[in-house]
């Protein structure tokens, strides 16, 4: 992970297409309110699938109560973002981001076990 990211900082502002295909920034998926940022490998990922399964059956109503925003960024592209999207029930946006540009950016390793071989 990059050092200028650190809990309490502020995360550079990407413009990504979302569900819809409508280019939106995370500062304005924000607003005033936490945003709750999680990055998908995919829709072919099933613990993905179980994942956001989750976060849209539990976390999504407290999440809402609680004026707390939610946006995943994922290797989709377009159309399987959106099944991705409705296959899991969220109701918030996917952002599209098939280049990885994110996760180079932030510099995240996608594998962390020091025993998986790439």
């Amino acid at each position: 992970m990059r050092p200028d990211i650190v809990p309490g900082g502020v995360l550079p502002d990407f413009a990504l297409p979302d569900h819809t295909g409508t280019v939106r920034k995370l500062s304005e998926l924000q607003g005033r309110d936490p945003l709750v940022l999680t990055l998908a490998r995919g829709h072919y990922c099933p613990k993905e699938h179980q994942q956001h399964q989750e976060l849209a059956r539990v976390f999504q109503p407290k999440a809402a109560v609680a004026y707390t925003q939610i946006a995943t960024i994922s290797t989709d592209e377009h159309h399987t973002l959106q099944e991705f999207r409705l296959a899991v029930g969220a109701q918030w946006p996917f952002l599209s981001d098939p280049g990885r540009i994110v996760q180079r950016e932030l510099d995240i390793q996608e594998y962390t076990d020091p025993n998986t071989t790439r």
